[in-house]
């Protein structure tokens, strides 16, 4: 009788090698400005000088809109 939980060595067997699959090719990376990504949500408020800046009104507030508040604006003149 053959037992089943026996199994065949490979200690001294040579492996074979797989063959080297072709390299891929690379698509060339566009590098967006954060200025220019697309905001994720809706946008709430956004910059006079520049319309690419907007913020949805979660998260960190972003320095262009600290700035203004600082010089004494109020949020709500961002309101879009």
């Amino acid at each position: 009788m053959i037992d089943k939980k026996r199994t065949v060595s490979t200690r001294g067997a040579k492996k074979t090698r797989e063959p080297k699959k072709p390299a891929q090719t690379l698509i060339p990376v566009q590098f967006v400005t954060q200025a220019q990504k697309a905001p994720k949500g809706e946008p709430r408020y956004r910059d006079p000088a520049n319309p690419f800046n907007t913020w949805s009104g979660r998260g960190k507030r972003p320095d262009w809109l600290r700035a203004y508040l600082e010089q004494g604006a109020q949020l709500s003149d961002f309101e879009i």
